[in-house]
């Protein structure tokens, strides 16, 4: 029996190479403990969607370049040709146009959930192409669950949205909870 290897830690090991950061630095920017950082890069853990994010903006990462990356790697676990095709401006307009919550949880979810409304998706319609679990879209989406990584983009790309804009937005907005909560 294979282990199953995560893809975005050889990704992420690819983005940190490009600076003289060692893990130890990655884990005191993310707010995350050395190990957490260990395993993902090892491909033994897949971090949830607010490390994954975290550790990408610690070493100063593309984020639209490397979610286009990850999910042109991902396209072979969704169904593709029920992907709706839409105008990423719009997308852009409506996702900038969503207040920041005040909690890190809950930004994932509402972001989604404003793709979703923008391409009128059922919750169900998305988890079928995504291949994820219905009642789990739900918590997502109400911001009481974070998927990992893997699935976050999955689920990005089952709305239609371009992943590097989806993701580039949600860091924005990570950002911004953390500014608030120094003030």
């Amino acid at each position: 029996m294979t282990k199953k290897v995560c893809i975005f830690g050889s990704l992420f090991q690819a983005a940190r190479s490009q600076t003289a950061l060692s893990q130890w630095e990655i884990s005191v920017r993310a707010g995350t403990h050395l190990s957490n950082v260990n395993q993902v890069e090892a491909g033994n853990q897949e971090p949830n969607v607010i490390l994954a994010v975290k550790m990408l903006l610690a070493v100063n990462a593309d984020i639209q370049s490397f979610f286009m990356e990850l999910a042109s790697l991902l396209s072979h676990c969704i169904d593709v040709s029920k992907i709706p095709s839409l105008s990423q401006k719009e997308f852009q307009e409506q996702l900038n146009s969503v207040l920041t919550p005040l909690e890190e949880a809950e930004i994932f979810g509402m972001l989604l959930s404003q793709c979703r409304s923008v391409t009128k998706l059922s919750q169900n319609y998305i988890s079928s192409i995504a291949k994820y679990d219905h009642r789990s879209l739900q918590k997502v989406e109400k911001g009481t669950q974070l998927p990992g990584i893997i699935n976050a983009v999955k689920l990005v790309m089952a709305t239609g949205v371009d992943a590097g804009v989806f993701f580039d937005i949600f860091s924005e907005k990570l950002e911004t909870i953390k500014v608030k909560k120094r003030i």
